[in-house]
């Protein structure tokens, strides 16, 4: 940070939108309306950039060796995300930026255990963690409660996450509102807060 320049305190975190998890395949139903959630989170990655909010991609990652002893692709059913394979990248439509975002691998559901998630946004002076991806239930849910946890604000918007049982999902935007504070805030009207905010910084 230049000195002078004005601490953002929020972060956009997006969660395991990965190639793999747009592909049906056992054990990884596809969420609920895929298309509509790439347009939404698109559109919430773009803004956040254009508004200096960092973004971090907290993404599952695994060796291809890990394939057989790994329990967390024995509690799934299927193999994902392995290195090195395009179904590991982060989905074309983020339009993802080696030079502005940040990337975290996760092994498990929550973003936070064992990864430098938390030094990363602490480095930064993030307050507040701002959520979208995939799937709602799992590791939106688990990295929302490692934040939580940690002393993080959190938001969830709703329109940026899916999973692919509508009545789960919104069992689970509940829980993370009631157990863990979150905020629950459509794309727009997130969108619309932070250019307000950008607008009012630079006047």
């Amino acid at each position: 940070m230049r000195e002078g320049e004005a601490v953002n305190t929020t972060a956009l975190l997006v969660v395991d939108m990965l190639n793999d998890f747009f592909i049906s395949k056992k054990g990884l139903p596809l969420a609920a309306g895929a298309e509509q959630l790439l347009q939404n989170c698109r559109k919430v990655v773009l803004s956040a950039r254009s508004a200096g909010i960092p973004v971090v991609f907290v993404n599952d990652s695994f060796q291809r060796t890990e394939i057989p002893i790994d329990r967390h692709f024995k509690a799934s059913g299927s193999p994902h995300a392995i290195e090195g394979t395009e179904e590991a990248r982060v989905v074309k439509e983020l339009s993802y930026d080696p030079d502005r975002d940040f990337v975290v691998g996760k092994k498990l559901y929550d973003g936070f255990y064992n990864t430098r998630l938390d030094s990363i946004l602490r480095e930064m002076e993030i307050k507040e963690c701002v959520f979208a991806g995939v799937y709602t239930h799992c590791c939106v849910q688990h990295t929302v409660m490692g934040a939580f946890c940690r002393g993080y604000d959190t938001v969830v918007l709703r329109d940026c996450v899916s999973c692919a049982d509508l009545k789960v999902q919104e069992y689970s935007l509940g829980y993370m509102k009631k157990y863990y504070l979150a905020q629950l805030v459509d794309a727009d009207a997130w969108i619309s807060g932070i250019s307000s905010q950008a607008t009012q910084s630079r006047g």
